[in-house]
């Protein structure tokens, strides 16, 4: 997968498609020219979010959302999956680095996991390690953050299996979720998996202001909308309902961190480069990027202002841009729109607890 200079995970949507012709390529002497009304009404279109997933094992998708906030499916029983991906902060966290099983500090960021569900076949993390929900949450019980991996007395998968075996109540809920299916790691990170495709973003106030309430967000929202899809360039990379290409960019960040470029050493394209973040419920997960750099949004827009640093693998799409003042107030008030309410899951309880 390359970066972003138009191509895409998925295709965009035709109205973004639009509006990114409009916006132009960084040789285009037209970027910032003012968005008509039918041109927000595209755009507008095109952000419309979809039905829900339709669940297909219930049982399941609960037995996971036990498994995912039960610390009892860590090596230490310390550490659940639930402690690097808030509720309340769209599945993610303020931290800069998370903190692993083996209390010491990670190399990132942990990312959020919101409508994560919507992926498919895309990679998902940072750096697109993990080709699955699965793989992910069992490389990270079985050999990363939660398996403290870092200290002298490492517990195997096997332990935690017969932990969580050991339960009079999950046994219950295996045989009503995975009739057919021994309690393994396997098993544990299928139903975790199915909880996190669940987490769909909360209904926010862009969404009604989409479906036509033009009360429900303010005039400098609106403004910031039309300049995130014109003259910010931000819809190139965030786009759709979820704001998101799926697709790995280095946007000059200060890091010596690869990024993508260490799973895929051969593509110049991808290194330093990490997954475009859904913006989501953005305004709730700050500080941003992989590392936890920038404070703010409006540190944010001022790093993409400046293009970030120059390298071979950044992005064609990084270039510098002319906000004033005013311009980054409406973007930020913009994305604040994009914040769900309610978000997130409360805490459930927990068997043989």
């Amino acid at each position: 997968m390359k970066q972003c200079d138009f191509r895409f995970a998925v295709s965009p949507p035709p109205a973004i498609a639009v509006l990114l012709l409009l916006a132009g390529t960084p040789s285009n002497t037209a970027i910032g020219q003012q968005l008509s009304a039918a041109d927000i009404a595209a755009a507008k279109a095109a952000y419309q979010r979809p039905l829900p997933q339709p669940v297909e094992n219930q049982a399941l998708v609960e037995l996971g959302r036990l498994l995912f906030w039960d610390p009892r499916a860590s090596a230490s029983g310390r550490t659940a999956c639930v402690s690097c991906h808030l509720p309340q902060l769209g599945w993610a966290v303020n931290d800069p680095r998370s903190r692993n099983d083996s209390g010491k500090l990670t190399s990132r960021k942990s990312p959020t996991l919101l409508g994560v569900g919507h992926l498919g076949s895309v990679p998902n993390g940072w750096d697109g390690r993990n080709a699955s929900l699965e793989a992910q949450a069992k490389a990270s019980i079985a050999t990363g953050s939660m398996s403290m991996r870092e200290t002298d007395t490492p517990v195997k998968v096997e332990v935690i299996e017969q932990r969580i075996r050991s339960v009079p109540g999950y046994v219950e809920r295996f045989k009503a979720a995975l009739p057919d299916a021994p309690i393994d790691i396997d098993s544990m990170v299928k139903a975790i998996a199915a909880y996190e495709a669940a987490f769909e973003p909360g209904p926010a106030a862009f969404d009604r202001w989409v479906d036509g309430d033009e009360a429900a967000i303010s005039e400098p929202a609106k403004r910031g909308f039309a300049l995130f899809n014109d003259k910010a360039l931000c819809s190139s990379c965030h786009v759709g309902w979820r704001f998101t290409d799926d697709g790995f960019h280095d946007i000059g960040t200060s890091t010596t961190d690869l990024g993508r470029g260490r799973e895929v050493k051969n593509d110049p394209q991808l290194q330093y480069a990490f997954k475009t973040p859904t913006l989501r419920s953005v305004a709730l997960r700050a500080p941003y990027m992989h590392n936890g750099l920038l404070a703010d949004l409006d540190a944010v827009i001022r790093h993409y202002e400046k293009g970030g640093l120059e390298r071979p693998s950044r992005s064609p799409m990084m270039m510098p841009l002319q906000l004033n003042d005013a311009d980054r107030a409406d973007l930020v008030a913009f994305l604040a729109t994009l914040t769900g309410n309610p978000e997130g899951d409360a805490a459930p309880k927990l068997p043989g607890e």
